[in-house]
């Protein structure tokens, strides 16, 4: 991966303070953590609550969230994190996250396309096919904007790849709604880290846009997969051992992903 005139001349200019990573064309929210598609499992069968069922004192996906507490702070207090909140996080580092980001999106969208073949509900194989297509377009983009002209000439990191193959391993060995267990940690844990700090209100220098995109506390889209989760584990669609080992192994992906800039 060649780095030219024009990715040098941004990095040169963030580093500066001279422009924004909104100027630099890179600031779209990462599709990993993007929830605008959700309106499609709506009419989803695992999205109906069985006649008769009585609801758990804690539903599933509180569970799953209770039983992550220590990954999710690990994030929080992760290099990138901390250092992206107080603006100091190094233009070359954050460049390498992208760029990472760009390829695990690559890489992953694999996943999402054998979850989509393997689904059994309509609506959940309309949700994934379009979630393909957000990832294509995405990584497609991004490629165009850091000039990567063959995404196998960027080496994933040990991080990156762990996170890549895990989501891959689900996809090809178990039934597609784990997919979308798989998905909740991210979709749940940006805003989450946005609320904690103040990414709507709060000022992050040349990063201000990227934080206030990517990890809005205002986007809830999680909920409705978390309604998903709850709903297909009535039906006896998840089991709760399995989900949580899915989405521990995906939180602790987001954990290493985030920490993984120390290592670039």
């Amino acid at each position: 991966m060649a780095k030219n005139v024009r990715y040098i001349a941004y990095v040169m200019l963030l580093a500066l303070g001279q422009i924004s990573v909104c100027d630099a064309g890179i600031t779209r929210r990462s599709p990993r953590s993007s929830t605008y598609l959700v309106y499609l499992l709506e009419d989803s069968e695992y999205m109906r609550t069985p006649v008769g069922h009585q609801s758990e004192e804690t539903h599933l996906s509180e569970y799953l969230w209770q039983q992550t507490t220590l990954y999710q702070q690990q994030t929080l207090k992760s290099r990138f994190v901390q250092e992206i909140s107080n603006a100091s996080l190094n233009p070359v580092d954050f460049g390498a996250y992208l760029i990472q980001d760009n390829s695990y999106v690559f890489n992953a969208a694999e996943s999402v396309a054998i979850a989509a073949s393997n689904a059994t509900d309509a609506n959940l194989k309309s949700f994934l096919e379009a979630r393909y297509a957000s990832y294509k377009k995405y990584y497609e983009e991004a490629f165009r904007t850091w000039h990567i002209e063959d995404a196998s000439g960027v080496k994933l990191g040990k991080e990156c790849a762990d996170y890549v193959n895990h989501e891959r391993d689900v996809a090809l060995t178990m039934p597609s709604i784990y997919t979308i267990v798989s998905m909740i940690p991210c979709a749940k844990l940006w805003p989450w880290i946005g609320k904690q700090i103040k990414a709507d209100t709060g000022n992050f220098g040349v990063y201000t846009e990227w934080v206030r995109e990517n990890f809005d506390p205002n986007n809830h889209g999680s909920d409705k997969y978390e309604t998903m989760l709850n709903n297909a584990a009535a039906q006896g669609h998840i089991d709760k051992s399995q989900a949580l080992k899915v989405y521990m192994n995906s939180m602790i992906g987001e954990v290493e992903f985030f920490n993984s800039i120390s290592l670039f």
